[in-house]
């Protein structure tokens, strides 16, 4: 996770503050410019300290490649993020019709990246024992998943016979049919999803399952 590091104008009364969690599981708060990943589920709130009786809120949140606005009237308001590129959250503060204070904040969506390995071993080892994305299933992998904001993969075995399938891009399969270990050898997955750019991923490949892999840790000692 990037946190970009900006000068933030706010006006007397009204500072934006947005609630989110990274994908370390960290919830994080911040009234600064930050760039994150889709599905980005934020609660945004004005903080509005100095409004008097009557006074109303207008959010609009706008995404500046697609021109897509969003107008809400709440003084704290919920929203997910599932376009990439560069959104601005604008806060109104209105009183009897005329706005009186507002503050502003950009919210950047990385352009989206999937990637699936060609191998795992399921031997409880507690390294490689699931097989999912990059990212996902051993996370000290290069090539971390990214805004990714529909997912769908499917495990056959050489005859066709789907064993698996999940939707969940965090998750995956275990190497198991039915609740019973499947045997060694060469298996296939099918992914279909969307990231937040717009791509389409249709990944078709071959997946090798080894269960007496084991890390080998070489020493020079």
């Amino acid at each position: 996770m990037v946190l970009l590091s900006t000068t933030l104008m706010v006006f007397a009364g009204i500072e934006i503050k947005v609630t989110y969690t990274d994908n370390t599981g960290t919830e994080i708060t911040t009234s600064e410019n930050f760039t994150s990943e889709a599905p980005l589920v934020t609660r945004i709130s004005s903080n509005a300290t100095e409004l008097y009786e009557g006074a109303s809120i207008i959010w609009r949140i706008s995404n500046k490649a697609s021109g897509a606005v969003v107008t809400r009237y709440e003084e704290e308001t919920t929203f997910t993020f599932t376009e990439s590129g560069i959104n601005n959250v604008s806060v109104i503060a209105q009183q009897n019709g005329e706005a009186v204070d507002s503050a502003s904040i950009e919210i950047t969506i990385t352009e989206s990246h999937l990637e699936m390995p060609n191998a795992f071993s399921p031997n409880n080892d507690g390294y490689n024992d699931f097989y999912g994305a990059k990212g996902a299933c051993h996370p000290e992998a290069t090539g971390h998943y990214k805004s990714i904001v529909e997912f769908h993969a499917y495990i056959f075995n050489r005859h066709g016979q789907k064993l698996y399938d999940w939707t969940d891009i965090s998750k995956g399969w275990d190497g198991t049919y039915r609740g019973q270990p499947v045997k060694d050898g060469v298996y296939y997955v099918y992914v279909k999803a969307r990231g937040a750019d717009g791509v389409e991923y249709n990944i078709r490949k071959d997946v090798n399952l080894i269960r007496n892999f084991n890390v080998v840790n070489n020493s020079n000692e």
